[in-house]
């Protein structure tokens, strides 16, 4: 009796470990800062099906030629900063135009470089849409010329926060701490790329 216990519990937690790694990159709807995240996280992850949950996509049509390079863009540089995670310091809206919100994300990639792991500071802006209570992000195709104006003026403020100014310290720091970086990821996206 204790061995086919023993049998059906062992049996259901390898189940149970299996199906936790099955399931992709976890896509949250729930407020505009949320999907942002999820975005990168999906971009991190490699999971283009997360990708286009975030943009509301349906998964069983093709998908826009313009989308699809933007994933594809987005999924290289991602690949090419080579890191293990990406670990998010801060989120907020910037603003609003054409009913849509301006979200930042601020967030590290973890790399390691010369055996320690090091966090490289990354900024991604994108606009977010409500639909029937849940937000998604905005494909760069569908950004309006009043989305953009919108943005360059959020931005131009953004700048004069103190989190934008702690950012541009922190980035500073790591580039002077490893200068060649830049031109490293460079190269690996264009290889990437080819």
């Amino acid at each position: 009796m204790r061995k086919i216990r023993g049998l059906v519990l062992g049996t259901v937690f390898c189940t149970a470990i299996l199906f936790a790694g099955c399931g992709g990159t976890k896509v949250s709807h729930k407020t505009p800062e949320a999907v942002v995240k999820s975005l990168i996280s999906a971009y991190q992850n490699q999971d283009g099906e997360a990708v286009k949950k975030c943009f509301g996509l349906d998964l069983d049509k093709k998908t826009d030629d313009a989308v699809q390079k933007e994933m594809n863009y987005n999924m290289k540089y991602f690949e090419a900063h080579e890191a293990d995670k990406v670990k998010f310091e801060k989120a907020d809206t910037l603003g609003t135009a054409d009913k849509k919100k301006l979200v930042y994300v601020w967030y590290n990639y973890e790399v390691e470089i010369k055996k320690e792991i090091q966090e490289v500071p990354a900024l991604s802006f994108y606009y977010v849409k409500e639909k029937d209570k849940k937000y998604y992000a905005v494909p760069a195709k569908d950004v309006t010329d009043e989305m953009s104006q919108a943005s360059r003026e959020n931005y131009q403020e953004f700048v004069k926060t103190e989190d934008y100014k702690k950012y541009e310290k922190e980035y500073e720091a790591f580039i002077r701490k490893n200068p060649k970086y830049e031109n490293s990821l460079q190269n690996k996206f264009k290889e990437l790329s080819r």
